[in-house]
């Protein structure tokens, strides 16, 4: 197939056999940038969202495990890279199970399914992290993780990377037509260390400044962004109440006692409802002044996106977005830094496109030092219809 320059092709629905469990390799001539959506029983279900890997890695770490959690599991596809067989092991560390291992062989390209539901090293009511590593320099994976319950997917990119000292979180909200936000972040790193989190509403949008500090300890995962935090009237961000008076907003690692490595993610759910979505924390030092949106829509069978970006420099910056094959441009001048511009690109939304619109989206950013982030919501449909993914910088 061909894809035009700046814009994106759709394939949906993928002609596999009927219970196919597996993945995908995509090759091209030029650069490019792909998501995937999973859609669980017909769409009905719940829908989730996550980023290709332009390429593998050694290690991979996941910073939220489940089994039988309040109902939540997850599983995870551990996709070879390499060019011969791989061997994977995957180390837990949590509780009530301390830590524990499992092993499987991997063919070149194919991947290999590790379902918590299923496993024999866990205990009912586990939450902790994950470490996927090869034990063989030549050989490389790619691992996307998904959680679920009886009626929500969410997933996200497990981290090829050690990850940062500050990772940066986009797009977090609470109270905002009744969403919530919940950060897990893991410390990767070899000794504990007390965090902080910062959180900044967008431009434009409710809410107050405000922090956080939890002890993390080394292999472990801590939970921050959700209650007390914006509930508690003695925080600063809160109490927030329904309708468009909740947070909207960014948040960053503020602090870290130890210099730590840390990696994130980031969940969002809407209370009364199936919604959720994940999505992975970046790491600042890959932003760069552009960012690509593979998939922007606007009443597309009911569907529509919104997206945020985030100025993750030291001075302000103007951020533009063009849509391809539309001359519907969104821009923010000056924006801050740790501030977010946020877009909703339907009726009543800030930038609202066209009906049925389906395409992609390019932001740049221009003045200051220029550095940016970014993520996309999907909403609409049936059942849980809340889906994200990260940007791609370039």
């Amino acid at each position: 197939d061909t894809v035009s320059m700046g814009d994106s092709n759709t394939y949906f629905p993928i002609h596999a056999a009927d219970g196919f469990n597996g993945s995908v390799v995509i090759s091209s001539d030029r650069e490019i940038a792909a998501i995937a959506n999973i859609l669980g029983d017909g769409g009905s279900f719940g829908g989730a969202s996550y980023d290709s890997f332009s390429m593998g890695a050694e290690q991979s770490n996941i910073p939220l495990i489940l089994r039988s959690y309040f109902g939540l599991y997850t599983w995870f596809n551990v996709q070879n890279t390499g060019t011969v067989d791989a061997v994977v092991t995957v180390t837990f560390n949590g509780t009530p199970t301390p830590t524990c291992t499992e092993t499987k062989t991997i063919k070149p390209s194919a991947a290999a399914t590790f379902d918590q539901a299923t496993s024999t090293c866990l205990a009912d009511g586990f939450i902790g992290a994950a470490t996927v590593t090869t034990g063989a320099s030549d050989q490389t994976v790619a691992v996307a993780v998904v959680q679920y319950n009886d009626t929500s997917l969410l997933s996200f990119n497990a981290f090829t990377t050690d990850g940062s000292t500050a990772p940066v979180m986009p797009l977090v909200s609470h109270g905002y037509y009744n969403s919530r936000t919940g950060i897990q972040i893991q410390n990767t790193g070899s000794s504990a260390t007390d965090v902080t989190v910062s959180y900044t509403p967008s431009a434009g949008f409710p809410g107050a400044a405000c922090s956080e500090t939890k002890t993390v300890a080394a292999g472990a995962s801590g939970n921050f962004g959700d209650s007390p935090l914006f509930e508690d009237p003695s925080f600063p961000c809160g109490p927030m109440s329904g309708g468009a008076s909740g947070f909207v907003g960014s948040a960053k690692v503020t602090a870290n006692s130890a210099s730590q490595n840390l990696v994130a993610i980031v969940n969002s759910v809407t209370t009364g409802s199936p919604n959720q979505s994940a999505y992975s924390a970046f790491d600042a030092s890959s932003a760069t002044s552009s960012v690509n949106l593979p998939l922007i829509m606007d009443r597309n069978y009911g569907i529509f996106t919104g997206f945020s970006i985030a100025n993750v420099g030291t001075s302000a910056t103007d951020v533009s977005c063009t849509f391809s094959n539309s001359a519907v441009t969104a821009s923010q001048t000056g924006l801050a830094p740790g501030r977010a511009m946020t877009i909703v690109t339907t009726v009543g939304g800030t930038t609202p496109i066209a009906d049925g619109y389906v395409g992609a989206a390019n932001c740049t950013a221009s003045g200051g030092d220029a550095l940016i982030v970014g993520v996309v919501n999907q909403l609409g449909g049936s059942g849980d219809s809340l889906l994200t993914y990260e940007g791609f910088n370039y």
